[in-house]
């Protein structure tokens, strides 16, 4: 399909695939999903969320929203998903595909449909996770294993070791007519690691629409309770918070810890995180409460709850969560090593420190722990902050510019051809 020229006021009929979708609601991915839909739909668009469920069905979320979810593991996803979107394609063609480059959900489809325009979306690829656990695995597992496979007779091989040339999130992502960065951090590292084309990468930051619950909750609530939301694992930055949290505790006896997200496995030991959480924090246990998952209708009661909001990511792509605990009007300390450092302004709107640095991360939260009028003062700055500049009426221009680059891209190609890896 060879498409017309479009400009902005053409409503569009985009197709985003992508595992994560309506129904995994308080992932990265699933939030970003959930946004982007409604605020394609608000402007007229058609939207098509080809994701997984527990069954295969299609239905209507809103009168410009068609959600199709086949049930079945990740690995299956792109090939299950592909007779569907057929049907759907054949009823009324896509203008353009998106899918997220973690997992290559639209992998199938952008081989079988090479003439549609592809969009990809960087999330955060696995490799990124890869070299932050990577960070953490240390030399004695790493001999283990050496040794292990010696005793097998076998060549001793790094599995930490990344080659970006067999990476199918790179093969996939060099096929698409427009690369989209969620944050500049993420362009730059992606570019510098996978070799991308500068004239197919562009940067939109994530559209955030907070709910009325969380931008109408009290900005200064009466707790001392520092909050951690999202997964525990190790390139959250959990570990160094747990190592910081003995030195605030010295001074401010009467703060709690509370951790809420699912609990992941140490990549060097397989024990769950939350052991080395309690060890790390010695006599200090009683002054910290790791919740676990919760369901995410229950995230503003927890922000409600807190008076400050840590983030401490190894890196980060960009940061729902700290975009959240900003819109709650928290004091936040983000990391400033990937996107957070984009969403918050140090000083202003919130606090950033080095990554991997639990003295930083102490001396920021003793700093707010000690002045409530400045958690008050960088609360309020961050809600209206948050709120102006990731808003759809700011993020949605930037959004259909990149869908009509990926169609001039793709009409300047063979029709048939998709990029290739070099």
């Amino acid at each position: 399909m060879n498409a017309a020229p479009i400009s902005s006021k053409k409503n569009l009929n985009v197709a985003i695939l992508s595992f994560e979708g309506f129904r995994h609601s308080g992932g990265g991915i699933a939030t970003y999903i959930i946004n982007v839909a409604k605020m394609l739909s608000d402007a007229g668009h058609r939207i098509h969320i080809f994701s997984s469920g527990p069954s295969a069905m299609t239905y209507q979320r809103d009168a410009n929203i068609v959600i199709v979810e086949v049930p079945g593991a990740r690995e299956h996803f792109p090939e299950a998903i592909l007779p569907f979107f057929r049907a759907a394609h054949e009823l009324n063609p896509f203008d353009v595909v998106e899918g997220p480059e973690y997992g290559c959900d639209a992998r199938a489809v952008v081989d079988t449909f090479p003439d549609i325009p592809f969009v990809l979306r960087l999330h955060g690829p696995s490799f990124s996770i890869g070299k932050s656990n990577c960070y953490y695995v240390g030399w004695k597992p790493r001999i283990r294993f050496a040794l292990g496979a010696i005793r097998r007779l076998q060549l001793p091989t790094d599995p930490w070791r990344y080659d970006s040339s067999s990476d199918p999130e790179r093969i996939h992502a060099l096929q698409a007519d427009e690369i989209v960065a969620n944050s500049n951090a993420t362009a730059t590292y992606c570019s510098r690691i996978w070799g991308l084309s500068g004239d197919r990468l562009s940067v939109v930051p994530l559209p955030f629409l907070p709910t009325t619950e969380i931008l109408t909750l009290d900005p200064a609530p009466r707790s001392r309770i520092v909050l951690f939301v999202g997964r525990l694992e190790v390139r959250k930055g959990v570990l160094e918070l747990a190592k910081a949290m003995p030195i605030v505790l010295r001074q401010h006896p009467d703060v709690t810890f509370r951790l809420v997200g699912r609990i992941l496995p140490h990549p060097g030991d397989g024990r769950l995180l939350s052991h080395h959480v309690i060890e790390l924090a010695k006599s200090d246990a009683a002054n910290i409460e790791i919740v676990g998952s919760v369901p995410y209708e229950s995230i503003p009661a927890e922000l409600a709850r807190s008076s400050i909001c840590v983030f401490p990511s190894d890196w980060e792509a960009s940061g729902f969560a700290c975009m959240e605990g900003m819109a709650a009007a928290r004091a936040v300390v983000g990391s400033a090593s990937g996107g957070m450092a984009e969403i918050i302004d140090h000083g202003r709107t919130g606090l950033l420190v080095e990554h991997r640095a639990p003295q930083a991360i102490a001396a920021a939260l003793i700093e707010l722990l000690g002045c409530p009028e400045k958690c008050l003062q960088l609360g309020a700055a961050a809600r209206a902050s948050v709120v102006d500049r990731f808003a759809p009426e700011a993020i949605l221009p930037m959004q259909l510019a990149a869908y009509e680059r990926a169609i001039a891209n793709a009409r300047k190609r063979p029709p048939t051809r998709r990029y290739r890896a070099d």
